[in-house]
């Protein structure tokens, strides 16, 4: 059939058309894998100290995943530092914690034969986990004292860390 003749102009389209706006967000579900489907990132500044076995260094984030099928990227920058007090070799862990008690990595620093002040350290570490839940999910790091007699300082003076969670299209 023949539909007609002549130049589609905005009047002949208004008439009896009805605009509808489309509100809401994309699926993520129809996103391609790989997309970025959310970021949350958190800093904290209080100091912490440990001289023995594990312990929280007080930052945190937590993610609420869309999908069980997603992947959260934990990327962390926290400055440490370890003391030097004896001459002994001394180790220190550092550490990216799922919930109260999954380690998904750790870092080690070793110092050996050096005595007085305080030596640099830092957690700088980036993991992908799949926590495959949808549930609010808590990401923390923690530090402790393998070998040796040392302390372990986060945050000192007052220095900022931060934790980014960049939950991933799987």
């Amino acid at each position: 059939g023949n539909i007609g003749s002549g130049a589609i102009t905005d009047a002949k389209l208004a008439t009896g058309i009805t605009a509808t706006k489309l509100t809401g967000t994309l699926a993520g579900a129809r996103l391609p894998s790989g997309s970025v489907l959310q970021v949350v990132q958190n800093t904290y500044s209080t100091a912490s100290q440990t001289g023995g076995s594990d312990a929280d260094t007080g930052l945190n984030a937590t993610i609420t995943p869309q999908f069980a099928t997603s992947k959260v990227l934990v990327m962390v920058n926290q400055p440490l530092t370890v003391s030097q007090d004896t001459n002994s070799a001394r180790d220190a862990n550092f550490k990216i914690v799922r919930g109260s008690s999954t380690t998904l990595i750790q870092g080690m620093a070793e110092i050996s034969n050096q005595t007085g002040g305080k030596i640099s350290a830092y957690n700088a570490q980036v993991f992908l986990d799949s926590p495959n839940t949808t549930s609010a999910t808590t990401y923390k790091t923690a530090f402790g004292v393998n070998t040796g007699s040392c302390d372990v300082y986060a945050q000192q003076h007052g220095s900022a860390s931060s934790m980014i969670l960049m939950e991933i299209a799987g």
